[in-house]
């Protein structure tokens, strides 16, 4: 039976910690669903299982991701985000997962870390940038596959199915 999972890179505590403060501080000013924080690596896959990711998970280092500025988007899943570096490693994870399951149509990458998931209008989005001032980097030690109770859009739902270290003790240069 194929599965809808989303392939996510989850950051080590203490930046997981860091990030879920703001995610919850601006979902409770805004009444917007709470999710833990991610780079999604892969989004909407159909795959038959995700046993072999942790193999993946195991060959992947550390990653360390820049924070590159914050924007915004019309797009319910981009309304306020951290734009990230584009990593060699995590373009590498990204092609591999393509190659394992090449089913799955690869669609334009633009690596980031949402801060919240609601509409709202462009004033609201930039007011949201302004008030904020954020670290410069950010690590991520973990691969998870994350599946929807119901639908996408119902982020509340969000299920993390398995989770994956990465490979210890390595940080790219």
């Amino acid at each position: 039976m194929t599965q809808n999972v989303s392939l996510w890179l989850v950051p080590q505590p203490d930046d997981h910690a860091y990030l879920q403060d703001i995610i919850d501080q601006l979902a409770v000013q805004y009444q917007a669903p709470h999710f833990s924080p991610h780079v999604t690596v892969a989004g909407h896959l159909q795959v038959p299982d995700h046993a072999s990711l942790s193999t993946l998970a195991a060959a992947t280092p550390f990653l360390q991701l820049q924070n590159q500025g914050l924007d915004h988007s019309s797009e319910l899943f981009r309304t306020v985000y951290i734009r990230t570096s584009l990593a060699d490693q995590l373009v590498a994870l990204r092609q591999k997962v393509y190659q394992q399951w090449p089913v799955n149509i690869s669609k334009p990458f633009m690596p980031h870390i949402s801060l919240i998931y609601k509409k709202l209008a462009a004033p609201e989005r930039q007011m949201i940038i302004q008030s904020l001032s954020l670290k410069k980097t950010f690590i991520f030690d973990a691969l998870a596959v994350v599946q929807p109770q119901q639908d996408w859009t119902a982020v509340e739902t969000w299920q993390i199915l398995e989770r994956w270290p990465l490979a210890a003790n390595t940080m790219p240069q």
